[in-house]
């Protein structure tokens, strides 16, 4: 059985929902905000259905549309919805580590006063908030759809942790600075 990395769950997720061509699928990404919670990129979109064709979890047709020039449309095969069926179910029943620009900022900051990280990490959490209420919003939106939903609340309850957390850090920061 063959496991996916993340970007190749998702690309062959999208293809089994439609056939599609690879600019249609960095649309689906980008119309998901899918680059909010996962690194894909344009050029790695190309890599990656090479690759998924190479181990056969895809095929490609080449086809054109209208006086469009001709372009490869992918399907998914047999063996891919079995490798995406098993993936998914990996990725929804185990943990994953969280490799967070927090935690590396945190580890980094020897050098700082304790004013500096009191700055920047209000700044942060202005920045959660706001992300907070986007997500909200975008949450509320009568066409999005129950997977959308379900993304986007998980990352609405990680930024309201995050929050508590900065809110609380940042409590202490200024009781240490105004006993000092």
């Amino acid at each position: 059985m063959q496991l996916l990395s993340n970007i190749e769950a998702i690309l062959l997720s999208i293809v089994n929902e439609k056939p599609s061509y690879a600019y249609e699928i960095d649309k689906v990404i980008e119309n998901r905000d899918m680059r909010r919670w996962a690194r894909v990129g344009v050029a790695s979109i190309y890599q990656v259905l090479k690759r998924l064709e190479e181990r056969q979890l895809v095929y490609s047709k080449k086809e054109q549309e209208c006086k469009m020039p001709e372009r490869n449309r992918y399907y998914i095969t047999e063996q891919g919805q079995t490798a995406l069926t098993e993936t998914a179910k990996k990725l929804l029943s185990e943990l994953e580590w969280y490799y967070l620009d927090l935690n590396v900022g945190l580890e980094a900051s020897d050098l700082m006063t304790a004013g500096e990280m009191a700055h920047c990490l209000t700044r942060r959490l202005a920045k959660v908030r706001a992300n907070q209420a986007r997500l909200k919003q975008i949450y509320l939106e009568q066409d999005t759809t129950v997977k959308k939903k379900l993304v986007i609340k998980n990352q609405i309850l990680f930024r309201q942790a995050e929050e508590n957390f900065l809110k609380e850090f940042l409590k202490e920061l200024r009781q240490n600075m105004n006993a000092d």
